[in-house]
This record gives structure tokens, sequence and C-alpha cells, in this order.
């Protein structure tokens, strides 16, 4: 709604939008300058230039007129009270770099960075003031010794700095001279500092120290990144030792690299050998090397199975060197397998008892470990019954089932798919079965129908069926596993009626499914009474449907009767 103003002279006009605007806004900016204020901005020119713009055409259309609707005179007057705020702020503001930090009078800390966000912005200060204090490199990067040192200064630290003080030379002199000292360390020190925060820490806090000077917290925080080329191999800061330096520094996993993997460079083959063994401090890593003997001479080799034979409770490495050197002598040979039978663990022969070919008579003398051995882990009995069968003596044979019947139900199915010579020892398996399996142990084994049908004996499979359908009435999940795992050819009338009921209270469709697939072994009646119930819960279309998926799929799932049925559903609809 236009209304005329009161304001309508060229002098009214001159005060008004004049002078008012130039002496509130240039006031208003003086006083942030005054108090010492930190107003930093990465606008650039663009408000300046807008802002000026918009004012001197305002300040055209009131020379002629003045303005007739009290929204537009209101929105003019706050465009010049904006400009001369702003405008003079900016000319007279000074570019500051990213990293730099400022203190206003009362001592606050404002960092050109938390204003740019990114660093490729300009920053501005636009109220400039003697009392404000700046301090140069606040935070940023060290690069030195091919090591990148990312740093930021705590606000209560940079609160205390003079004006126009730079914090980088401090901190870039501590981390050039204490980089480097790390860097003419071993080996193991330079792959400590990249790899464990607590040398990592400790490094870092003597930097700090030595760039603040202080005993109290490090008002420093710091993270340290070696450069991607300077982790290359015989780089300064790699993870990974040379050859040479791997013999000055015993470092015995490095010797073992080198004499184990068949492309490792290896120059000094002899000093790298005798270093290992010199530093060498357990069996297994004698063994190690001895398993892959790439770059072993014959009388090398030899000495490592000597060490290996002359080192007690050494079976476990020494069955290891069987199995898998074929460099190994004849007497070599006969002196680790000899090693391996008695000393070995009864695991650890399970697992390289093909090559070691472990002799009747071999395993009478093992059977008192054996037993000992199935009782801490009944997945060796089943492993033993596997392997050796009916070639166990009839004490291990009963100790290795009595151990499985003790334990979970699982290892019983895992040992029936084994067990093939003793229907006494299957009779307690499959007694154990039937007792405490749960359908969990049949889902892990993942036996599928057909694996199933050749494990079990029709006897083993009847007292299966009759468990799995009598579980079945009260658990969805043996439900499932009766309905896709085992035969309903064998199952009797009750037991597939069973099985029916618990489909129809399940869904209709399941019910379908069921006495469709199955009809060779269930009565007419039932088929064709499950179908028309069926019928009563689909529409037309459906019915129609189903009463062409014979022909259309090419296969008899549906009896005559049942398609009748469909048809009867389609037409009746």
């Amino acid at each position: 709604m236009k209304r005329p103003l009161r304001w309508q002279s060229r002098t009214a006009r001159a005060v008004v939008y004049g002078i008012l605007p130039c002496l509130l806004g240039l006031g208003a900016a003086q006083y942030l300058r005054w108090t010492g204020s930190v107003w930093l901005a990465i606008a650039g020119n663009f408000w300046p230039i807008i802002l000026t713009t918009a004012s001197l055409a305002i300040l055209i259309r009131l020379i002629f007129s003045p303005f007739d609707d009290r929204t537009i005179a209101t929105s003019a007057w706050l465009t010049l009270f904006v400009t001369w705020f702003y405008v003079p702020m900016w000319a007279t503001a000074i570019q500051v770099p990213y990293a730099t930090a400022l203190i206003d009078g009362d001592g606050h800390v404002r960092l050109a960075s938390e204003a740019a966000r990114q660093p490729g912005y300009d920053v501005w200060l636009l109220t400039n003031n003697p009392r404000i204090r700046i301090v140069h490199n606040a935070s940023g990067t060290v690069l030195t010794n091919s090591l990148n040192l990312d740093y930021k200064y705590a606000e209560p630290y940079i609160a205390t700095r003079r004006h126009q003080e730079d914090l980088f030379d401090p901190i870039s002199n501590a981390a050039a001279a204490i980089l480097q000292e790390e860097a003419r360390k071993p080996r193991a020190s330079r792959i400590a500092l990249i790899d464990d925060p607590d040398v990592r820490k400790g490094v870092l806090e003597k930097i700090c120290r030595v760039a603040v000077g202080e005993q109290g917290a490090c008002p420093i925080k710091m993270s340290l990144i070696a450069q991607n080329d300077a982790t290359a191999l015989g780089a300064t800061w790699s993870k990974f030792y040379t050859e040479k330096e791997a013999i000055q520094e015993r470092h015995v996993p490095t010797l073992m690299r080198l004499l184990t993997q068949s492309e490792s460079p290896l120059l000094e083959r002899d000093q790298v050998f005798a270093t290992l063994l010199e530093g060498a401090v357990s069996i297994s890593q004698i063994s190690q090397v001895a398993q892959r003997p790439y770059w072993l001479s014959d009388d090398q080799l030899a000495e490592l199975i000597a060490r290996i034979t002359a080192a007690p409770d050494s079976g476990n490495e020494a069955a290891a060197v069987v199995s898998k050197v074929v460099r190994l002598k004849s007497e070599q040979r006969r002196v680790l397998r000899a090693k391996a039978i008695d000393e070995a663990s009864i695991a650890t022969l399970l697992e390289h008892a093909v090559a070691l070919r472990i002799s009747d008579a071999e395993l009478v003398q093992l059977a008192p470990r054996m037993r000992a051995a199935f009782s801490t882990n009944p997945g060796n009995a089943v492993r033993t019954l596997e392997l050796f069968g009916e070639r166990l003596p009839p004490d291990t044979q009963n100790d290795a089932v009595g151990a499985i019947v003790k334990a979970k139900a699982q290892y019983a199915l895992m040992a029936l798919a084994h067990l093939n010579f003793s229907t006494e020892l299957r009779d307690e398996l499959m007694r154990k079965v039937l007792t405490d399996a749960d359908y969990g142990d049949f889902a892990q084994a993942k036996l599928s129908k057909e694996k199933l049908q050749g494990m079990f004996t029709p006897a083993e499979m009847r007292g299966l069926i009759e468990m799995a359908v009598k579980r079945s009435e009260t658990s969805e999940s043996w439900m499932t596993f009766a309905l896709g795992s085992l035969a309903v050819s064998e199952m009797t009338p009750a037991e597939r009626r069973s099985l029916l009921t618990g489909l129809l209270f399940k869904s209709p469709r399941a019910a379908l499914e069921f006495v469709s697939e199955n009809r060779r072994y269930l009565e007419p009646r039932e088929v064709n009474e499950v179908t028309r119930d069926y019928t009563q819960t689909i529409a037309a279309d459906l019915c129609l449907h189903l009463s062409h998926r014979n022909a259309n799929r090419r296969i008899e799932y549906f009896s005559e009767e049942q398609l009748q049925i469909f048809r009867d559903c389609a037409q009746a609809k």
C-alpha cells in the first residue's frame, strides 16, 4: 500500500539518506576497530561492489523524487547503512594467510582457518587495529627427513605470543634436528617410530619441548606421517630390512624371509644363514627355514635338521619338515620321522598323517597319547576315525567314540560319515545324535538330502525321521529340515499327515506345494481337499493360471483332479 511520506524536501532526504546512514555506518565500523574485535571474511570484493552499485542507484533515485512506499524506503535506508558500514571496512582490510591466528584486545584467539575452511581461500581481516595481534603459522606442516609433521598450536599458547611472531621456525628447527637424529638410528628404531604409537608420542613430545621450552603439558597437537617414497624398500623409513641391515641388526624375521622365499635377492647366503643360527631363539624358526630350503646347501640343511632332532619337544617341527621337504636323504627322513612319532602332538600327527605313513604298530604305540588327545579335543577323535578307521586298535576305537559321545552331538554326526566298520560303535553315535542333536548341528554340517541318504543305514534313517517329525510338531526349524532333507517316501502315513497338518497351520500355499510334490505318497482325497481349501484363498485369475501350469511348464506338477478343481474354481468365481 502506497502512502505519501512526510520527508519530501531535498534537505530532509539528504539528512535521512545521506548524513544519517553515513554517520551510523561509519560509527559502527569504527566502534569495532576501537574495541579490537576480530572480524574475518572470505567474500572478496563481491559485496562491496554490489552494495556500492545499489547505493548509487538509490541516491540517484532520491535526487529526483522521494520514495512513496515505506517498505521500499526502509529497504533503501538499510542498504545505505550497510554500505557505509561494510565498504569502508573492506577498503581498509588486510589479507591474512590461512594459518594465521589473531588475538583481540581481550586475549581471545581467532584462527583464519576457521573462517576459510579450505586452504585455497583468501581470508581478510576487516577490523584492523593496533590492539589486534597477528601470529603467523599457528598451524601447518613441516617437511623434514622425508616426514610430514602436521602441527597446530593450542589457543591458550597462541594468546601469549607477540604481535607478528612466527611459530613455524621453532617447531621446524626442533623437528629437523630430532628427526634427523632418529633417521640415523638402526632400522628397528625407525620402524618403531612409524608403527609404535608410544615411541612416536615420545619423539613428538621431545620436539615439543625443544620448540616451546616449557615443562607443562605440550601446547602443540602433532601427527607424523612418512611420505610415500620414504617407505619404499630400502628407503629411510621403510618397514622392511635390507639384507645388509638384517645381518647387522640380527633381525631374525627378515633373515628367515630371505632364506625361505625363492624370489628373494639373496647376495650373502652364508652370512645370512650364519647370522640366523646365532640369532634364532626358538626351534620353530629353524623349522620354518628347513621347510623351505630354497637357498640352502645340503650341509646347511643338514645343520638345521641336526638342531631340530637335538632339541627337546620338537616333534611338531620334525613332522612338518618330513611332510614338506623332498630333499631329505633317507637317514634324515628316518630320524625326523622317528622324532615326530615319539614327540609330536596327536593333532600334528593327524595333520601330516599321509606323509608320515603311520603303521599299525605305531598306532598301537600312540594309543595312550590318543586317549588324552580325544578327551581334550573331540575333533581329534573324528579325524582319527576318518584317517585310520578299522586299523585302530579296538580300545582306541572305543576311546574315540567314547570321547565323541561325551562331547557335542555335532561330532557324532561328523563321525557317522566315516565310521563304517563297526555296527556297535555306529549305534552309540546314532543314539547320541537322536538324543542330543539339535537343528543347529545339522545346519552346520550342511548335509544334502543325497548325502544323508548315503550316510545313514535304513534303520538309522528310520530313527532320524521319527525324531525330526516329532520335533517338527513344535519347531518350524525341524519342519524345514524334515521337508528339505528327509525323504517323504520313507515316512509312514502318520508322519506325512503330521507334516501336512503343520503346513496347513503355516499357510495354504505351503500345504498345496507339499501335497502336489509328494502326491504319490499321499491319499488322493487329502491332496484334493488341500487343493480345494487353497482355491478359497485365491482369485479366479490365479485359479485359471494354475489350471494351465502343467501345460505351460511342461511338467506334471498337479494331478488331473487338481487341475479340474482349479478349472471349477475359475468358472465359479
